[in-house]
């Protein structure tokens, strides 16, 4: 059955009269009884009306979580399309699954500096001189404000809207692309591919390296959002168990991200104040806050790889 809610989000959207609240992910519509390329277009469409919805709210002003909710449906978006495209041999979908990365790329700066100002900025800042964290923190605003700018153009830009038309087309179309009929057996072969995939990373993440638990974290991510697009064919306490403990292991890895998202936003800083004069108390400040995150790094890493290895030992729900 055809579903008319997310080509008239689409619509609404463009025309700044979308929802005024950040809009979270939510299960598709799909059940067992589907074929394959069914499912996926019904994710697509639950991908689409995330996006869309949130970049309403972006185009209305400096929403925070809706930012933050558009770049989790791209990131989505992007898991759908090569997880089924895979699935389906069908090549073709790596190009909107590139464009895709490449819009929520453009978004980037503006949400690590959200974080980075109403999160991270905090904690150092209660414990050092207030006074040059009042100047670290000006100038840091400063920087955002223009991260927010770009992110603003890119939302109201031709490639978002291009990109969310040929979603919408995608996920309303007919085209054949599942040479198995068997949805049932379509989404065990995905999650099964998308946990042997974390296994290998989490196997070359023992030793603590940054890089390493990157791309652990990485691959847990789009573990769980397989799961989530799934979840309605699979018992719900088991998924929702199982999900839990996966979003919990990727909070700690994330906060190991944030860790080397400071150091490089504070280096920068850095190299920035030694070509100009800037107020003395920047770099003091800077200083504090890449020392005050760099010494709390080794235990978040060893509590990451302790809560990896107790998670890798649960039975995954569709087996």
């Amino acid at each position: 059955m055809d579903d008319p809610r997310p080509a008239s989000i689409h619509s609404l959207s463009r025309h700044g009269l979308g929802p005024a609240q950040p809009v979270k992910a939510r299960p598709a519509r799909i059940d067992r009884a589907m074929r394959p390329e069914d499912a996926f277009r019904a994710i697509l469409s639950d991908c689409l009306a995330q996006m869309t919805a949130n970049a309403a709210t972006v185009r209305a002003g400096r929403s925070v979580e809706g930012l933050h909710q558009l770049r989790v449906a791209l990131r989505r978006l992007e898991v759908a399309l090569k997880a089924f495209g895979e699935e389906f041999q069908q090549g073709w979908l790596d190009d909107l699954r590139g464009r895709a990365k490449i819009l929520s790329t453009r978004l980037g700066p503006a949400r690590d500096l959200d974080v980075f100002v109403t999160q991270l900025l905090d904690a150092p800042a209660e414990e050092s001189d207030r006074e040059a964290f009042a100047s670290l923190r000006d100038r840091m605003e400063d920087m955002r404000a223009k991260a927010w700018k770009q992110a603003a153009d890119c939302v109201a830009g031709a490639d978002f809207g291009l990109l969310a038309e040929d979603i919408a087309a995608l996920a309303h179309s007919r085209l054949p692309m599942a040479p198995d009929t068997r949805l049932d057996r379509v989404a065990t072969r995905l999650l099964g591919r998308q946990q042997k995939r974390a296994a290998k990373r989490g196997r070359k993440a023992k030793s603590c390296e940054e890089g390493d638990l990157h791309r652990l974290r990485i691959a847990l991510k789009k573990l769980r959002y397989t799961a989530e697009f799934l979840s309605p064919l699979y018992p719900r306490k088991k998924v929702r168990r199982y999900v839990k403990r996966l979003r919990g292991l990727q909070e700690q890895l994330g906060a190991i991200n944030d860790i080397a998202h400071v150091r490089a936003t504070m280096t920068a800083l850095l190299r920035e104040a030694d070509a100009k004069r800037t107020h003395p108390g920047e770099r003091y400040a800077a200083g504090l806050v890449m020392g005050w995150y760099r010494a709390r790094r080794p235990r978040i890493a060893a509590k990451a790889l302790k809560r990896w290895k107790r998670f890798r030992k649960i039975k995954p729900f569709w087996e």
